[in-house]
């Protein structure tokens, strides 16, 4: 969802950057560029060293950062997003959202997107016992459409998304948003827009097995 569908990695950031500042820390972009992709419970526990119920604070606390970000300058998805999943929706293709995100967030952002109609199943960081890169969520969203691992692709922005979609045994498409191209070549295929992506594209990753 961020920064594959839509545009929240600044927000994120900010919101982040916040919340490290009220433990006293700066977060450069530089630094929250490897978080990008996991879990907030991870980088709480693991990051700020932050446990328990001041761990959930810490969580209510970045929800409410970006919310309050996402009020004051919208949201935006990237250019090309809803004209594919228009495409594939039309088409019958079956499609999962895999979100580190907490339901919370995930519902305001699809509910300001208009993007919920699109999903099948949606599953959030909360339901799976590891975040990416291990492959836990994108092996239930497979599980919960019920297709097996090897007829999925993946969209993905983050080095930990590829990573965990491979180890899952899907086909995996990286998008350039937050990273470059060279960053993200463990994918199957890297565009820079969704301009370069259709059905047929889609399909080819598997004729070319």
């Amino acid at each position: 969802m961020d920064g594959t569908l839509v545009e929240t990695t600044e927000a994120d950031f900010k919101a982040w950057q916040r919340v490290f500042r009220d433990h006293g820390r700066e977060l450069s972009f530089e630094d929250y560029f490897p978080l990008l992709g996991r879990k907030s419970q991870d980088v709480v526990q693991h990051v700020l060293n932050v446990k328990g119920e001041e761990a959930q604070e810490n969580m209510r606390r970045k929800m409410y950062y970006f919310e309050a970000y996402i009020e004051q300058n919208g949201l935006q998805l990237l250019p090309g997003a809803n004209h594919l999943l228009n495409e594939l929706k039309s088409a019958g293709i079956p499609l999962g959202l895999a979100t580190s995100s907490r339901q919370p967030k995930m519902r305001m952002v699809l509910e300001k997107t208009g993007l919920f109609p699109f999903f099948n199943t949606i599953v959030t960081g909360e339901m799976v016992e590891q975040g990416k890169p291990s492959p836990d969520m994108f092996m239930l969203t497979a599980e919960r459409l019920g297709i097996h691992p090897s007829e999925c692709v993946v969209v993905e922005d983050a080095v930990h998304g590829i990573t965990a979609a491979r180890t899952a045994g899907m086909k995996s498409v990286a998008i350039v948003s937050t990273h470059e191209a060279s960053q993200l070549k463990e994918a199957h295929l890297v565009i820079n827009s969704y301009s370069e992506l259709s059905l047929e594209i889609l399909k080819g990753l598997f004729d070319s097995e």
